[in-house]
């Protein structure tokens, strides 16, 4: 285990958050994740991240349900983006977030010192009981209460949802 990953766990428990722990093969595509529900039977959101920048080098994290179709043209008009948002290399991704191509998650935001890279959520999780990320390596998935995870984000950064149905930002 990486010593990203412990602080993770570290931070978790520090927060009383209990979290189950699924080892697995690694997955780099959604398509290859799906194995995960089946052969685990795994329960509650299953989820992708986009690592996103804009024109202006405007960094975000989107995490939305593993199913949705998520329109960048649409999505720079609803964030503030400027001009197009194209994807973070993996340079990039590695100097802001500490992770990988395949282990984008939100938990790499604790990895964020600067404070520079947004985060969007898709409303859809919370409307599940259960959530799944990498722990910060696709390896493993961790499994919590979206509350919880609502509780850990909100330690780590600022949480902003948006409704993918009418691409809107939703306050909490």
């Amino acid at each position: 285990m990486d010593i990203s990953t412990k602080l993770l766990f570290d931070k978790l428990s520090q927060l009383n958050i209990n979290y189950k722990l699924f080892e697995h093969e690694a997955f780099f595509t959604v398509e290859e994740s799906s194995k995960l529900k089946s052969e685990l039977n795994l329960q509650g959101a299953h989820t992708k991240n986009l690592f996103l920048r804009d024109k202006k080098r405007k960094l975000f994290l989107i995490s939305c349900m593993d199913n949705m179709d998520v329109d960048l043209k649409i999505l720079k008009n609803i964030i503030p983006a400027q001009g197009n948002l194209s994807f973070g290399s993996p340079d990039l991704l590695y100097e802001k977030l500490k992770v990988k191509p395949g282990s984008v998650s939100p938990y790499a935001l604790m990895n964020n010192f600067e404070k520079d890279v947004s985060f969007y959520m898709d409303k859809n999780i919370l409307n599940e009981k259960l959530c799944n990320f990498h722990p910060l390596i696709n390896t493993k998935t961790i499994q919590l209460e979206t509350k919880d995870f609502i509780k850990f984000i909100k330690e780590i950064t600022h949480l902003k949802v948006i409704d993918f149905d009418n691409y809107d930002i939703i306050n909490l």
